[in-house]
């Protein structure tokens, strides 16, 4: 005797907005990618004192430019520390290479995105969420692990 097991049906693919070409949402996806990519890397070298934090001010909102701007702070008070300076060869969040983006559309108009990056010996996670506004992707939230 044997038993057939009904395997679940996949859920239908999230329509493209209304009045939006097919294909769309793919290139949108794509650009979203592109600026999570671009954003987490410019992100962690601001961390790193190797990219001036006024670079990010256009793809942040205010409340993620003020806490990444507080954590660069802090960043660059822990490296002039007394602890650092005998360990000369610790340099915090240099050599950024971002190995990996993942993307989930919410809806049209918003993304969530996280991102895995690796610093000298060290592997981060990032999370962020962008939204699009008047025309332009921003940043909302930015998590760096």
């Amino acid at each position: 005797m044997t038993v057939q097991i009904e395997l679940p049906r996949p859920a239908p693919p999230t329509p493209n907005p209304p009045g939006s070409p097919p294909g769309e949402e793919a290139a949108t996806t794509a650009q979203v990618q592109r600026i999570v990519r671009a954003v987490v890397q410019a992100s962690l070298e601001v961390l790193g004192g190797s990219r001036p934090l006024q670079q990010l001010a256009d793809w942040l909102d205010p409340p993620s430019y003020e806490r990444l701007h507080l954590r660069a702070n802090l960043t660059r008070s822990l490296d002039r520390s007394p602890a650092t300076s005998t360990h000369p060869g610790r340099l915090l969040h240099r050599n950024v290479t971002v190995l990996s983006v993942r993307t989930c559309r919410v809806s049209a108009r918003v993304y969530e995105a996280s991102a895995v990056t690796c610093e000298n010996n060290r592997a981060r996670a990032v999370a962020l969420r962008l939204e699009h506004r008047r025309g332009h992707w921003k940043v909302t939230a930015l998590e760096i692990g």
